[in-house]
């Protein structure tokens, strides 16, 4: 049965700083006496989505509490990373989870660099790898603007991120059968182009979870922590490192390095008259995969 935001366990040593975590009254290394004590595991998850899908609630959900403020309208609350860390207990089993709060992929009042560049800052929150990313989406939506976060979300840090991702389908009272019959039958093309890299290794389908966070009954905390559950146990424990993020944004900084030196020179070409400009992408950057890509081997 999921707990709340922090229940007391037995020790008061570890009652005083969990109450102190959830508050975010801790530094990392207060915080690190938590995952060292006897029988404790660290885990963390982080929200991406753009702003209004139910990111900040969904991640309230989690931790069973309003520790995340949630955009009532087209602004988004979320303008910087934010974290909270909640303790589950299952049995003798304990684990402390960190979510982590994202900045809004399609966030109109920033910037795309600024975007990114915020979205990034996640690695701070997490020194040893993130577990997994909950893509989070309107159920019944998928916009050309969804289309565009994933995208970027790729862009930014990786297509070896997919591995670790679950879609999270916000205002969802459909079962899990359900949620895959409707992949099957009428997800729009731009969803089913990214399906094949959210392929369930165990062939239970795509990976994903639909969740009503309105509902006062705790299903949707349910639903949420089996399909972190089964993503973990899928890669057998492996996470997304930081190393990862690092080399995808040199990645991603070349090739705009590269598409900036091929703007300058074909403007250059330009004005000292010798032809039209001519302006090509990079051979093989690719943001977003092909209509009819096949699922990545593994």
């Amino acid at each position: 049965k999921p707990s709340g935001p922090i229940p007391r366990p037995a020790s008061p040593q570890m009652d005083l700083l969990a109450l102190l975590a959830a508050d975010g009254l801790l530094n990392e290394d207060a915080a690190s006496c938590l995952e060292e004590a006897e029988g404790v595991e660290r885990r963390s998850v982080v929200l991406v989505g753009v702003t209004g899908d139910g990111k900040s609630s969904t991640g309230n959900t989690l931790c069973g509490s309003n520790v995340f403020k949630v955009s009532s309208g087209f602004k988004s609350e979320t303008q910087e990373v934010a974290h909270a860390d909640y303790k589950r207990s299952e049995g003798e089993r304990i684990t402390l989870w960190r979510v982590i709060d994202t900045v809004g992929l399609h966030d109109t009042d920033l910037t795309q660099k600024e975007v990114l560049d915020r979205f990034s800052v996640f690695a701070d929150k997490t020194r040893d790898g993130i577990d997994c990313f909950l893509f989070v989406v309107r159920w019944g939506r998928f916009k050309p603007e969804h289309d565009t976060a994933m995208a970027a979300f790729i862009s930014n840090c990786g297509e070896v991120a997919l591995q670790h991702t679950v879609l999270v389908f916000t205002h969802c009272s459909a079962s899990p059968e359900e949620v895959q019959q409707q992949f099957a039958e009428s997800a729009p093309a731009t969803l089913r182009a990214w399906l094949p890299y959210l392929q369930d290794g165990s062939g239970a389908g795509i990976r994903a979870v639909g969740v009503d966070n309105e509902s006062p009954s705790g299903a949707a905390c349910e639903r949420l922590h089996q399909a972190l559950e089964r993503l973990c146990t899928a890669n057998a424990g492996e996470r997304y490192s930081n190393e990862a993020l690092v080399e995808a944004r040199r990645r991603q900084a070349a090739v705009e390095e590269a598409e900036r030196s091929a703007f300058q020179a074909a403007v250059s070409e330009w004005r000292r008259g010798t032809g039209p400009v001519v302006i090509e992408r990079e051979a093989g950057v690719i943001t977003r995969p092909p209509m009819n890509a096949e699922a990545p081997t593994t």
